[in-house]
């Protein structure tokens, strides 16, 4: 598949004439992140850099003249790499960064303390014996009796820190094999017959579990998920199980409502949308309908334009109608305005005739921003909309009290492994601290240690904090509101695998409740994909094994 990003990049520069965003963004993009940080820190960097910059002259005058042209070259792969507007773009550049920088010799040496290598080992050669020996029985029993999704912790994120692209050349193939494998018990020509194949993959497949994608709330930041889904989608990455809260709803209804020909066609435009969600309060007169609607109904906003937009990207589609068509399992969670109910999973299961656009809105209200709504249905007989449950029933922002819906997802279709895209501005610079959000840079060791000791030290403070809470909530002091920040602060915010975005970009507040303009919504569409690639080979070695048993089950499915 083409890259979506970059025809998005091309699709813009013909029709705009100021295309300065870009070229901002590919020669300035180093010096653009600090901008935004303040003047203490901005004299650090500056006194770092004179310090390197006086170290790399010593340097060069001790090794000569072409250890300078390779750390030139490195410079310039760097910038490359923060600047690539496309996936193959930048595998290209952190393919010649591993060389350059000898990170591929850790990749080629197998032996580490960080997984069994010894158990892969193995488990590779006996799948290569049996495959070339042409031993379909024994390839079939290994497969049903070996395969993991983490055998001999080939998941560990340490792997993925010691270079800017894949990890040990004997894990990739291994799962190399594990797929060459697969094409053999499924060739037509094996002599087993498809119906006994096609039951040992399906119990395999059971054994692995389920992958889902799950969108965090966010307000405008949530546009950033459209970069993620841009490039999982040409990777060929994307679950087919999507969860959504707040802003994280709007961008996986979207998804799961096209099919793929749509999707690309859609993400190339998106510059072109209208994300009319938010009043205008930029003027005097916006300011104060705002203000006025505060002091008179509690919310700055009203949700007229949010219901309007969402109408207009989805249609009257219920949830089973979007997983028939496209067969995606949309799932979005809600929040009670009561404390009395409990956060609820809306997905074609558990309400199956729900209308998605209303099921958006209501995950969209944020206390204090929008009003509580309500959620619509679909009558199954007349078609006639009407209200879902009871009309005393109002729903909130479903990041409230379950931003990342894990256990659900987990108790309905037996997920076990989370890729998270998370851009709360309250929660990312906490996130940035811990070891699980790995991927793309080259990690010392001392790092990892430090993340987890920092991530240790924050679950103390938030653990006494929510004690704090909880106990106020129970003697009686704003129990609405305790019980509100105590579930926000309790709840887990991370995945398997955590897509986050810089901490330039969540720290432009002033951007988080405005309507996206076409070159912002370009902007972060290609920081949402820059922040995927280099998540998309740990996906590929987290996930593999579950898509390509996918692949082989449909193949079965089909003859």
């Amino acid at each position: 598949m083409s890259s979506i990003t970059e025809s998005l990049v091309n699709k813009y520069k013909n029709t705009h004439k100021d295309a300065s965003l870009l070229s901002s963004q590919s020669a300035d993009a180093l010096k653009n992140d600090s901008t935004d940080e303040i003047a203490s820190f901005w004299s650090s960097v500056q006194h770092l850099v004179s310090s390197t910059a006086c170290g790399l002259a010593e340097l060069v005058y001790r090794t000569g003249k072409q250890d300078f042209t390779d750390k030139e070259r490195v410079e310039k792969l760097l910038i490359q790499k923060k600047t690539a507007v496309s996936y193959e773009q930048w595998l290209s550049a952190c393919k010649e960064l591993d060389e350059l920088q000898n990170l591929n010799v850790w990749k080629q040496e197998k032996k580490s303390t960080l997984y069994d290598w010894e158990l892969v080992e193995k488990n590779l050669m006996d799948l290569r014996h049996a495959r070339e020996s042409g031993d379909i029985k024994t390839l079939i029993y290994l497969i049903r009796t070996t395969w993991s999704r983490n055998v001999g912790n080939i998941g560990n994120e340490n792997l993925y820190r010691h270079s800017h692209i894949g990890t040990k050349v004997l894990i990739e193939e291994y799962l190399h094999e594990c797929q060459l494998a697969l094409d053999m018990v499924t060739a037509e020509d094996n002599g087993i017959e498809d119906k006994y194949v096609l039951g040992m993959l399906t119990q395999t497949r059971k054994n692995i579990g389920r992958t889902a994608l799950v969108l965090s709330g966010g307000g405008c930041f949530g546009m950033f998920h459209i970069g993620v889904l841009a490039s999982l989608l040409e990777t060929e990455s994307l679950p087919r199980i999507v969860s959504g809260s707040s802003a994280g709803a709007i961008v996986a209804s979207i998804l799961c409502v096209h099919n793929k020909t749509e999707l690309v066609e859609l993400i190339g435009t998106i510059v072109e949308k209208n994300f009319d969600i938010f009043d205008d309060v930029t003027s005097k007169e916006g300011f104060l309908r705002c203000l006025s609607r505060l002091f008179k109904y509690g919310t700055w906003f009203d949700s007229q334009k949010l219901r309007e937009t969402m109408v207009d990207f989805l249609g009257d589609l219920t949830f089973r109608e979007a997983y028939y068509r496209t067969g995606k399992i949309l799932n979005i969670t809600v929040s009670p305005a009561s404390v009395h109910e409990h956060p609820r999973l809306l997905n074609y299961l558990t309400a199956p005739s729900v209308l998605i656009w209303s099921a958006v809105c209501a995950s969209c209200s944020l206390p204090g921003m929008f009003p509580s709504s309500t959620i619509y249905e679909k009558n199954p007989k007349t078609g006639a909309t009407q209200e879902w449950n009871h009309s005393s029933i109002k729903f909130v922002d479903g990041s409230v009290y379950n931003d990342l819906p894990i256990a659900r997802l987990s108790e309905m279709f037996n997920v076990d492994h989370i890729i998270a895209c998370q851009v709360n501005p309250h929660v990312v610079p906490f996130l940035k601290l811990s070891v699980s959000c790995v991927g793309g840079e080259v990690e010392p060791g001392y790092s990892a240690i430090l993340k987890t000791k920092l991530s240790q030290l924050y679950g103390v403070w938030s653990a006494e904090v929510s004690h704090y809470l909880e106990m106020s909530a129970e003697i009686g002091i704003s129990r609405n509101w305790c019980t509100k920040f105590r579930s926000m602060l309790s709840q887990q915010y991370t995945g398997d695998i955590t897509i986050l975005p810089d901490l330039s970009e969540v720290t432009r507040l002033n951007k988080m409740l405005t309507n996206p303009s076409p070159e912002y919504l370009l902007e972060i569409t290609l920081k949402g994909a820059r922040a995927t690639w280099p998540k998309v080979s740990i996906i590929s070695n987290h996930c593999g094994l579950e898509f390509a048993l996918d692949r082989a089950i449909n193949k079965l499915k089909s003859r």
